[in-house]
């Protein structure tokens, strides 16, 4: 009797562990339902196998087409933590135009930490960080390649403050020439972006490509134009990273109004001529439309307004005539001291 009774209690705790379930962690601690999660970390390597600092590892969630980037530490090491595991994950490095093969993690493999290493040839990318008066290549996470101007002022001490310019829809990156030269006598970094399917970005998995309409509205499109140009300005060592100005006109203002909030280094934006419809479809929805701080420029109040519900503060809205292209709003020397009146107050 003293037996079954004894049998009875084990298979009593056993029932009830399984309906707890718990799960019992290497080092004897147990967590109730505990939802798995998957990290994946690794270093990226040059060719000799020294480790790359400021290298950019793309992330692309192929569940539903969402990409996260994260920058190499001083050891060339990264690590993205608590990640679903039901999905199958595109990963690749780039640094300075050098960028490596695609690799997967798949959502079949029950393994929650999963080591990934690349190893980039600079030599065959050109080596070392851009210098000054100097053209850029980059990638986007979709093999869009990406032409830009990348300049630094001549003897200007670091942290130098950069802005990011983008065109409207239909230009390319030369338009900036005259607001370009008025960053660099003021001690600005400048870099000039061809957005794709404009000026010298023309291929996509080295096939041409050419603009559409369609994605003036686009979240997968020219948003993806920024992440590339972002990280190859935090990589210069001159420039204060933390501390980035976005300049935009017509796509390009919505396009910097969609930057700020979505990316912590956008200190500011100036956007002259935005379209408020389309900048929330560009950003997908209204939840993922969050300008932290702005400067915006318009024909009239009754195309600034409906953008002041979404930006936080600091926020200036001004009603200024705004006609032609960029190269042509921009030599209004009331738009261009606004501009730099704004910056001196905000950055």
């Amino acid at each position: 009797m003293k037996r079954f009774c004894f049998a009875f209690l084990i298979l009593l705790l056993a029932a009830s562990a399984i309906d707890a379930q718990i799960t019992i962690r290497p080092g004897g601690k147990a967590r109730k339902n505990e939802e798995k999660t998957k990290n994946i970390h690794g270093v990226v390597l040059d060719q000799s196998g020294k480790p790359i600092v400021g290298a950019r590892v793309l992330i692309r969630n192929t569940k539903d087409n969402t990409s996260r980037s994260i920058i190499t530490d001083e050891k060339g090491s990264y690590n993205l933590r608590g990640l679903p595991p039901d999905v199958n994950y595109e990963v690749r490095a780039d640094f300075n135009g050098s960028i490596s093969d695609v690799k997967n993690v798949s959502a079949f493999l029950d393994r929650e930490d999963n080591l990934l290493n690349f190893q980039l040839n600079l030599a065959v990318a050109g080596g070392a960080a851009a210098a000054a008066d100097s053209v850029a290549e980059l990638r986007t996470f979709d093999l869009v390649k990406l032409k830009a101007s990348f300049e630094i002022p001549r003897a200007v001490p670091a942290p130098i403050p950069a802005v990011l310019l983008l065109h409207g829809y239909g230009e390319d990156r030369k338009v900036w020439e005259g607001v370009r030269t008025q960053f660099l006598d003021r001690g600005w970094a400048v870099m000039s972006l061809d957005l794709r399917g404009h000026g010298e970005s023309t291929s996509k998995n080295q096939k041409p490509i050419q603009a559409s309409t369609d994605w003036r509205t686009s979240p997968h499109e020219f948003p993806q134009d920024v992440d590339p140009a972002l990280d190859y300005l935090k990589a210069q060592t001159r420039i204060n990273s933390r501390k980035i100005v976005i300049v935009g006109y017509d796509v390009g203002a919505n396009l910097a109004l969609v930057s700020s909030g979505k990316f912590s280094e956008v200190r500011t934006v100036v956007a002259v001529n935005p379209n408020a419809a389309e900048a929330l479809q560009m950003a997908g929805s209204a939840q993922d439309f969050h300008p932290h701080s702005a400067l915006v420029v318009t024909t009239s109040p009754t195309e600034g307004d409906p953008l002041k519900p979404y930006i936080k503060e600091p926020s200036r809205f001004l009603t200024q005539p705004v006609t032609g292209g960029t190269a042509q709003a921009f030599q209004s020397k009331q738009l261009v001291d606004a501009v730099f009146q704004w910056l001196k107050e905000t950055y």
